[in-house]
């Protein structure tokens, strides 16, 4: 039985390497000394937090195009923003999950400038970039701009070469940017990333079963050209290994671990690191430049 949805992960390592050369920290490893091995033995549950700040609900995405580059970065923009908050407390506001039409439409053409063309797709590099250059919204309504619930078409329209992301929300967007994306290559990385509260998008052809093990684990299996997100890590197991949310939807099934949302799966370490980060275009989020307090006059007059 397959449960697949869409995809839309183009491998592109030519453009990969461009957004790389236009950014002050491409690769993480050459400027994490300071977090280095600080997720050894740890547990971090970044989905955790976005159930603190979200009323304890989880936003279950189900992609209907091949927009999976937007719902993997928006998971991530989500985790760092919700890290952002419970850290720094009433210094921002979660106002709701992440869009993802914008950073579709931004990717391919603000930052991929239609060279991909008519198909859908876009790569995880554009995307960071974008949310890293542009920014990211999210849902709810913004002028005529009606992003409060998800939309492929439109992810689709604003993904064509002639089209892009509409210059009043860019406005919006450019006011909220993911402060520093970096590349990530292996899993201590990678671990060490999330246990700091950095979350990373994983983009790849490698495919997962949609049954999970009786250890809450999918084996590698199939190949999928698709961008996902990480989102906790569990470094203290026997097993260690990261846990990977898809946005299919409920898609899977088996036993779970540390109360994973619906749709996810834990990813051993080693295959992690040999099967996906190897391929280039897994990248690390932090620091999100959140919505600020309202400030509200109570005195009665």
């Amino acid at each position: 039985m397959s449960n697949l949805g869409p995809m839309g992960w183009r491998p592109l390592p030519k453009e990969v390497e461009k957004v790389m050369n236009s950014l002050p920290h491409p690769v993480f490893g050459a400027v994490g000394d300071s977090i280095k091995g600080s997720g050894k033995g740890k547990v971090t549950l970044l989905y955790d937090y976005i159930r603190q700040v979200n009323g304890g609900k989880f936003p279950n995405r189900k992609q209907t195009v091949g927009d999976c580059v937007s719902q993997g970065a928006a998971y991530a923009v989500d985790a760092v923003k919700a890290v952002d908050i419970v850290v720094h407390g009433d210094f921002e506001l979660w106002v709701a999950e992440t869009a993802t039409e914008d950073i579709y439409g931004g990717s391919r053409v603000q930052i991929g400038n239609g060279r991909i063309g008519r198909g859908d797709g876009s790569i995880g590099a554009w995307a960071a970039r974008y949310v890293n250059e542009y920014g990211a919204v999210p849902r709810g309504k913004y002028g005529n701009v009606d992003l409060t619930t998800y939309s492929g078409q439109k992810a689709q329209r604003w993904g064509m070469p002639n089209a892009g992301v509409p210059a009043t929300l860019l406005e919006k967007a450019k006011k909220h940017p993911i402060e520093t994306v970096s590349q990530v290559s292996t899993y201590s990385e990678c671990r060490d990333l999330v246990a700091n509260g950095y979350a990373v998008t994983i983009a790849s052809n490698q495919g997962f079963s949609n049954r999970r093990d009786s250890e809450g684990f999918a084996r590698p299996e199939g190949s999928w050209a698709h961008q996902m997100s990480i989102l906790a890590v569990d470094d203290a197991y026997r097993r260690p290994g990261v846990l990977v949310q898809n946005s299919w939807g409920t898609w899977n099934a088996g036993p779970k671990r540390h109360n994973q949302p619906d749709g996810s799966f834990w990813v051993d370490a080693d295959d992690i690191e040999r099967l996906i980060l190897s391929q280039g275009d897994s990248w690390a989020f932090s620091g999100y430049a959140g919505f600020k307090p309202q400030q509200l006059n109570t005195r009665i007059i």
